[in-house]
């Protein structure tokens, strides 16, 4: 397992094209990032971005499929019946720019609740377009990923639990569809990670972690991370960690605390 850098939190005081050189200066060579919604529409081309992640020397990890203005409260397209269509437009155009990424990975968001729609017709829904982006995904090798939100911070999400992402991807019944489990949300919902990542052996596609309370860099918290780390290595995960969290200082993070991080990666996860 090695550490994976998330551009949109971590580095979010710095215009998006200059992340990725600051994520080179910080000593990571592989970042993630949601979509860039707003710099797209402010005028950011493929072109542009795809060169920013050349010229800094990284790889791409995973990347978000378009999850709606973020800022004002959208947590995802996949599930809401006036904005799923908005989703599978962007599926092939989110699909082409991983490609020239080298990104194997892309992470759904579900959506909210809408009262207009009964729960179960809305999570049909949600099921038709993950197959779709799965179905997309496939011809290329590549993997989309279904996250749990915890439902203190955002509530009416779809998937609120490890469990409801779950039983998503045994409906969609599509091996190229995984969880992304977020120790943080497992953690902020009342959940023991550990546990969750027991249930969910062999269905984890991608891991971020954030400590507890607060969100900030992991050590600032109590989340046992040399056990939840354990845990990943004996349910056979063996790919990337991003570190999606909010830093104590956005304006200067201090990454300080990464070599210790990695030390602990490495002890937990070695062969038993």
């Amino acid at each position: 397992m090695r550490l994976v850098v998330n551009l949109s939190i971590v580095f979010q005081r710095l215009p998006f094209l200059e992340r990725f050189d600051a994520a080179s200066r910080a000593g990571f060579d592989i970042v993630e990032f949601w979509w860039p919604r707003a710099e797209f529409e402010a005028g950011l081309t493929e072109d542009q971005l795809v060169h920013a992640v050349a010229s800094a020397g990284v790889s791409v990890e995973m990347l978000n499929f378009d999850g709606g203005h973020m800022p004002s409260g959208d947590r995802g397209l996949a599930g809401l019946p006036d904005r799923a269509a908005e989703f599978r437009t962007n599926v092939p155009r989110a699909l082409a720019l991983a490609d020239r990424l080298g990104c194997q990975k892309l992470n759904a968001l579900a959506g909210k609740t809408v009262e207009s729609i009964q729960p179960d017709e809305q999570l049909a829904l949600l099921q038709q377009s993950i197959a779709f982006a799965a179905d997309s995904a496939a011809a290329t090798g590549k993997t989309v990923l279904v996250e749990p939100l915890n439902p203190a911070e955002t509530p009416g999400y779809l998937l609120p639990s490890v469990t409801s992402a779950l039983d998503l991807i045994a409906a969609v019944g599509r091996p190229n569809v995984k969880v992304q489990f977020d120790v943080y949300h497992v953690a902020r919902a009342g959940n023991d990670p550990v546990s969750a990542i027991g249930r969910s052996a062999g269905h984890i596609g991608h891991v971020q972690i954030a400590d507890l309370p607060g969100r900030h860099e992991p050590g600032t918290g109590n989340l046992p991370f040399e056990t939840i780390f354990a845990a990943l290595r004996d349910a056979g995960y063996a790919g990337e960690v991003g570190l999606e969290y909010v830093p104590t200082n956005p304006d200067a993070p201090d990454f300080g605390y990464v070599v210790g991080l990695r030390r602990v990666l490495a002890s937990a996860t070695a062969a038993s």
